[in-house]
């Protein structure tokens, strides 16, 4: 029950739960939430796939609930990261391309390693992250890939989303306004429709303007979910959910980030070089000038831009966007999910997953960058892409709960997952983008000379550009169309938009569709009256699907997934595919990785557990480590060959056949499979809770590693060390493979690896009181090996050029990228209960982050004064208070966030917001 103060809108669904005689029964794979309120949480179903009692999981895990949610305004994985201890967000994420699933999305950091497993209801999901819909977020942080798959050994979020409920929830309508001209709408609606079906809707919409120039970012989406039981006994449960989200967005992606760039303009003015190159031309030229090789490029950020207005001063635009105008990103999501609850006997629990989703990915590209005369900026349009994901997933879940054995409880969770998808990319037309054709001046006789600036058939086609429609400088002289764009002048021109430029023509570059298995099983017990548990787990996953489903000319040409089988009758001159990497798809063996986990935790009072675990995740790495097929080296040796009269010189071997020159490849590793990427976790904590809940906290240390990262040997690659690479004398000039990378060596003998400790506390010593406190201390953070990049005191790394060594010196003596050493975040929210302010509620936010590494290069030197994230401290301030009009139920919440408006980096080199406030009015029935 309820406290007789507690004011409804504060009220917790379990305030509100079903009464004793209703059908419900929870299910062992869904929470317990009798004990929570507001921040508290104290069960979670992420770390084990059953629903337990975090006191007893061998794990470190975390929990924002809904109402933690909207008291820090978190509608971004970004803002997420800002009160997780160990963790590190990412400002430029928004706008970066989703890749495949395996590729992490952005610079997000979890312990100091990248995240790529983010869950909804503990399925993966491809790009749907919204918030809205979003009940709670459970974040296990370490390795979790036993029940989830392939991952990195940072963690795991699993967004767990508002459910229909047999209780008594408010309908809530939810109306935001921001100090950016931004608007949102939210609705959460709930229906008791019988004792065998509940309803939920939950929709939002939103328009919102961000604090730059051209900045935006739509949103509609809305999830219906229906909970049904239809048999008396309460043993069937089933849940179906739907979600359709369409958003649109462009945001800004970089700052004023520079060094000496006063210099930089004076160098230009007198010949150093032409206008066009860019700043770290200049900086290059200083280093080789002075021997200063540690001189870093980037050393300051500044919000927003410096440019040259009509009168010749530099004036600082705040609020200057170095997306290009017009760009944009766009996702829609379409999903249906349905999850079915059996309880047969009391011993056994099985639960059936299937989630269909179709996830489509557009973006217009383009950055506006400055050139060195300190006036002109080129306005960008570098690409557009799209990809296009339909996804089909079964998962089945099985609980055994089996006879004790010697006084010891055992539960066995054992489960097989199958997922499929399509997925292609494509790119922008080359011939068609960017379009010059209708910006001002295509039809002109100065401004398109010739027609060379726009063929004549194309220029101002629709007729929407006159003649005499052109653009002027700041001189009065008609600019070339294409220079309206790559030498734009911000202190006179109007910003062009580069959706002008694009005509939405797009070409079929990567289509596949792979195809995973696994089966996992995971072995629980408790003794001693409960006080012990033990857990141990193992994952098997394979993946395969191999081939290149590429359609060439659709529905005229499309070329099976092996069709090199049969290039007679498939030629790739006629069907449009790249043989080489076609066939390097289409012949890649079965992936197999495995991932298992120990962990123990024990009761040492009734409030104090300690606990220990290890645990090792994998990731698929593919291919062979000369990046190229067997089946190629032949057509290589014919052209080498042929040019060289019969033989030619490989790394001193004379080579007359193409098994020779296969056999020296082979002897250097070219064909060997690159093995799966690994990772490690060892932890031990503990985990401390009152008797009354009104604390709960865990306390960890914990070292992580990530091993057999693939990346590339540039060294390798380069002609030097690889001679078919780039070679201007083994073939013809007309040969296609003259000057051409021919083998893309990798390795994955790399190893990093972060130490540290993070502790967390939730204390709610009364129900109007709730604190959320987190702290972090990476002590440890850096790579350990990595065989493209010799050590220093090796004499690989005394033998290297002076640049070589300050880069190689950087890599191992400064910390792994956006890894904050320490962190520490506080959020604290007081209700006041008696008085004239009864209901007020008053929130206090404090967010600390130690220095953080932008990145491990020259040009952002770090162990030299170069440019570096972190170093902050923000204060975001609530303030909440319930009212009632006519009858009706109304809180209305003002917060302002980043209090003092400091200017700081979470990630790269985009600047945090900078102060702003939201104010909220929640309407409830």
């Amino acid at each position: 029950m309820a406290l007789s103060w507690t004011p409804l809108w504060a009220q917790s669904v379990s305030d509100n739960a079903a009464s004793d005689d209703e059908v419900v029964r929870l299910s062992p794979f869904e929470v317990e939430s009798d004990k929570d309120y507001g921040y508290l949480k104290t069960n979670s179903a992420t770390a084990t796939r059953i629903g337990m009692a975090i006191q007893q999981v061998p794990m470190n895990v975390s929990v924002q609930s809904r109402e933690f949610l909207d008291d820090t305004n978190s509608n971004s994985l970004t803002d997420l990261f800002r009160y997780t201890a160990a963790a590190s967000g990412d400002n430029r994420f928004a706008m970066r391309r989703p890749a495949n699933e395996a590729t992490p999305q952005g610079e997000f950091t979890l312990r100091g390693f990248k995240v790529n497993t983010l869950l909804r209801n503990g399925i993966f999901r491809y790009i749907s992250y919204n918030l809205d819909n979003v009940e709670r977020v459970e974040i296990v942080s370490g390795p979790a890939s036993v029940f989830f798959g392939q991952g990195y050994p940072g963690g795991v979020m699993n967004f767990i989303t508002k459910k229909p409920s047999f209780g008594k929830i408010p309908t809530t309508f939810t109306y935001k306004l921001d100090d950016n001209s931004g608007q949102k709408f939210i609705l959460d609606h709930n229906a008791v429709l019988s004792k065998k079906a509940a309803f939920r809707v939950v929709g939002a919409w939103a328009d919102l303007q961000g604090e730059r120039r051209f900045e935006f970012r739509d949103n509609i989406n809305i999830t219906p979910s229906l909970t049904l039981i239809p048999f008396e006994s309460g043993k069937v449960e089933i849940n179906i959910e739907a979600e359709y989200l369409a958003e649109k967005f462009n945001q800004n992606d970089y700052d004023w980030v520079y060094g000496d760039a006063a210099g930089w303009r004076q160098w230009v003015a007198e010949g150093g070089a032409n206008a066009a190159n860019n700043f770290a031309t200049y900086i290059n030229s200083i280093r080789a000038a002075t021997g200063d090789w540690d001189l870093p490029t980037y050393t300051s950020i500044e919000r927003g831009a410096y440019i040259t207005d009509i009168n010749g001063n530099r004036v600082h635009d705040e609020a200057f966007n170095y997306t290009s105008r017009g760009a944009y990103t766009e996702n829609v999501v379409k999903a249906f999910s349905t999850t079915v609850d059996i309880r047969p006997f009391d011993w056994l629990n099985v639960r059936y997953s299937y989630v269909r989703e179709r996830a489509d990915y557009n973006s217009l590209e383009g950055m506006t960058l400055p050139y060195g005369d300190g006036i002109h900026w080129s306005v960008g349009a570098s690409s557009t892409a799209g990809y296009y994901r339909n996804t089909e997933n079964h998962q089945l879940d099985v609980i055994f709960d089996l006879p004790e054995f010697f006084s010891i409880k055992n539960k066995l969770l054992t489960g097989v997952n199958f997922n499929k998808y399509e997925q292609k990319y494509n790119a922008n037309d080359p011939s068609l983008f960017p379009f010059y054709g209708h910006v001002p001046g295509a039809t002109n006789a100065i401004a398109n000379p010739n027609w060379s600036q726009v063929p004549q058939n194309l220029a101002g086609s629709g007729g929407q550009v006159p003649v005499n429609q052109v653009i002027r400088d700041r001189d009065g002289n008609i600019k070339l169309v294409k220079e309206v764009y790559t030498y734009w002048d911000p202190g006179f021109e109007l910003n062009p938009s580069i959706a002008t430029l694009d005509k939405g023509d797009r070409v079929l570059l990567d289509q596949y569709k792979p195809e995973t298995d696994a089966w996992y099983v995971n072995w629980q017990a408790s003794a001693f009256d409960d006080r012990l548990t033990v857990m141990a787990g193992y994952r098997n996953e394979k993946r395969g699907g191999n081939g290149q489903y590429l359609i060439g000319n659709y529905p005229w040409f499309i070329p099976p997934p092996d069709a090199t089988n049969d290039t007679v009758t498939y030629p790739p001159n006629v069907y449009g595919y790249d043989y080489g990497y076609h066939r390097g798809e289409f012949l890649s063996p079965e992936l197999e990785g495995d991932s298992d986990m120990i962990g123990v935790s024990y009761a040492l009072t009734k409030n104090i557990n300690l606990y220990a675990s290890h645990s090792n995740t994998f990731k698929f790495n593919s291919g062979f480590a000369g990046g190229a097929l067997p089946e190629s080296v032949s057509l290589w040796a014919a052209a080498a060959l042929d040019h060289g009269g019969g033989s030619f010189q490989y790394l001193g071997q004379t080579i007359t056949s193409a098994e020779q020159l296969y056999n020296a490849l082979a002897s250097r590793g070219a064909f060997d499979t690159v093995p799966n990427e690994t990772g490690e976790n060892l932890e031990f904590g503990v985990k401390v809770s009152s008797e009354d809940n009104k604390y709960v906290g865990t306390f960890s240390i914990f070292r992580g590693t990530r091993t057999n990262e693939r990346v590339d040997d540039t060294a390798k690659q380069a002609n030097l060390e690889e001679p078919l690479n780039y070679s201007t004398t083994l073939f013809d000039s007309s040969s296609p493979y003259y000057n051409t990378r021919l083998l893309r060596w990798r390795t994955v003998n790399l190893e990093n690896r972060i130490e540290g400790a993070t502790a967390e506390l939730i204390w709610t010593p009364t129900r109007n009181l709730q604190s959320v406190i987190s702290g972090s201390w990476l002590w440890t953070a850096k790579t350990v090996y990595d065989m493209t990049r010799p050590k220093p005191g090796t004499p690989e790394f005394e033998a290297g050029t002076p640049a070589q060594q300050v880069a190689w010196n950087i890599w191992y003596n400064s910390r792994i990228e956006n890894v904050p050493e320490y962190k520490l975040t506080s959020f604290t929210k007081y209700t006041f209960t008696d008085g004239p302010v009864r209901g007020l509620s008053l929130g206090l936010g404090i967010r600390y982050s130690s220095e953080t590494v932008i990145s491990r290069s020259v040009d952002f030197n770090p162990l030299n004064g170069g440019l570096m994230g972190g170093d902050y401290v923000v204060f975001d301030v609530t303030v909440g208070y319930p009212w009632e009009f006519a009858g009706y139920k109304f809180k209305t919440q003002f917060g302002v966030y980043n209090v003092t408006d400091e200017v700081y980096m979470e990630g790269r080199t985009a600047l945090s917001p900078a102060r702003n406030w939201v104010l909220s009015n929640t309407l409830s029935f």
